[in-house]
């Protein structure tokens, strides 16, 4: 199983996300999952099960420089952190801390886009 999991974390949340319509109508095969900072306790394990289970996973995380904090979310980044996994991480938008965090695991393959290069990375990585 191939995934691909959106965590919106910026200030400006939207119902609508288009970054995930267009990963769900180009990449059908793909399992979708989006969360933000106030998901609650379950949608998170349903995005850390997706995460194990999945073969290979895209994580986009699209934050600003006031996104909330990554409290909530911490299982999620800490299940990205390990080693031996095929994963790549997006980082849609600035947010230092996050920037730091990754590039200091040289095994986690991570890049900053724009949403426009979103579906395009989504597509290499997985291979679709």
């Amino acid at each position: 199983m191939q995934a691909f999991l959106y965590f919106d974390l910026s200030s400006d949340t939207a119902f609508h996300k288009p970054v995930v319509e267009q990963v769900r109508q180009r990449i059908p095969i793909v399992s979708v999952l989006d969360l933000d900072a106030r998901s609650d306790e379950l949608l998170q394990h349903y995005a850390l099960r997706l995460l194990r289970e999945s073969e290979k996973a895209v994580v986009c995380i699209k934050a600003d420089e006031n996104a909330a904090e990554l409290g909530s979310l911490m299982p999620l980044l800490e299940e990205l952190l390990e080693e031996g996994k095929q994963r790549l991480v997006l980082l849609q938008g600035q947010h230092p801390r996050l920037q730091r965090i990754f590039a200091a695991r040289p095994h986690v393959v991570f890049k900053v886009v724009t949403e426009e290069q979103v579906v395009e990375e989504v597509k290499r990585f997985l291979e679709v």
